[in-house]
C-alpha cells in the first residue's frame, strides 16, 4: 500500500492501531527510515505512538490537521528532516521536556504556534527553548 502523511496527518485516521502503524510506519520506511518501527499506544485522538530509532526511545503525537510532536532520546537532525519531508512543512520549534527527551513540535496554525510558544517559554520544565525560522 502506498501511503503518505494525507492518510494520518492530513485526514483522521480510522482509530484502529494496526491501521495507524501500517500507514505512519510504511510512510517513514519510504523516507528512509527503514531502522524506525513505531507501535500505536493510543489511536484516538490525541493519536500517539512509541518506538525507537538506532536504540533511542521515540515518541509520536499528534491531533491531525492541527500539531506533530516528535520526541526523542536526543537530537537527530536526520528524524527531524524527514519528517519534515513527510509532513511537507517545516517544525514550529524544540526543546528538551521534563523527562530529558528532545522534542520537536510542528504547528499547522499560527496563531496556535504563538500560543503554544509562550507556554513552553514560560514552563521551567521545558529547557533550551528555539523557535525554528519559518521559510
Amino acid at each position: 500500500m502506498a501511503t503518505d502523511a494525507r492518510t494520518w496527518f492530513y485526514s483522521v485516521p480510522e482509530p484502529r492501531p494496526f491501521y495507524i502503524e501500517e500507514r505512519v510506519n510504511q510512510t517513514l520506511w519510504r523516507n528512509r527510515l527503514q531502522d524506525l518501527y513505531m507501535s500505536c499506544t493510543q489511536p484516538t485522538i490525541p493519536i500517539k505512538m512509541e518506538g525507537r530509532y538506532h536504540n533511542l526511545p521515540v515518541r509520536f503525537e499528534w491531533q491531525p490537521g492541527k500539531y506533530f510532536i516528535l520526541s526523542s532520546g536526543e537530537e537527530n537532525k536526520g528524524l527531524v528532516g524527514v519528517l519534515r519531508q513527510v509532513l511537507m512543512f517545516a517544525p514550529s520549534y524544540s526543546y528538551h521536556d521534563a523527562d530529558g527527551m528532545y522534542v520537536v513540535e510542528w504547528r499547522v496554525d499560527a496563531e496556535d504556534s504563538d500560543d503554544r510558544w509562550h507556554h513552553i517559554q514560560n514552563n521551567p520544565q521545558f529547557q533550551g527553548a528555539r523557535r525554528v525560522k519559518r521559510r
